[in-house]
């Protein structure tokens, strides 16, 4: 029988850092990965999914870069985890719900290729503490 998720609190979103390297206007609220947020992440990144999950708040509260493709309404905070040796993503939608709660898109390992790909594009940026 498959254990029943629920939605998760996180953490705090580090607005002052997020709005201080991407310059938006960010007000404060918890961030929350929902039930529907951990099946898609389950199902794309499989692999990653068990790897990532404990880890999430190390991500979102401390992240050592901040990026905005500016192609949704996301942005991207990046930082590596000692534990498991990878650099790892967390998609966050910065329209806050009703709540005022910001929503995990989704979650996965990212190379440093990549990483350094999306810097040279502009796309992310070292988080710079406020």
């Amino acid at each position: 029988m498959a254990v029943k998720k629920v939605d998760l609190v996180i953490c705090a979103l580090p607005c002052d850092t997020v709005n201080c390297t991407i310059e938006t206007e960010l007000e404060a609220g918890e961030v929350i990965l929902s039930r529907a947020a951990q099946a898609h992440a389950e199902r794309r990144h499989p692999v990653d999914y068990p790897l990532c999950l404990p880890h999430l708040a190390v991500v979102v509260a401390d992240p050592l870069y901040i990026g905005d493709d500016l192609q949704n309404e996301g942005i991207e905070l990046i930082a590596r985890v000692p534990a498991i040796g990878e650099f790892v993503l967390v998609a966050v939608n910065i329209v806050p719900d009703a709540s005022g709660r910001y929503h995990i898109a989704s979650f996965y390992m990212v190379s440093e290729k990549k990483i350094a790909s999306r810097r040279e594009k502009g796309y992310l940026k070292v988080a710079k503490k406020a």
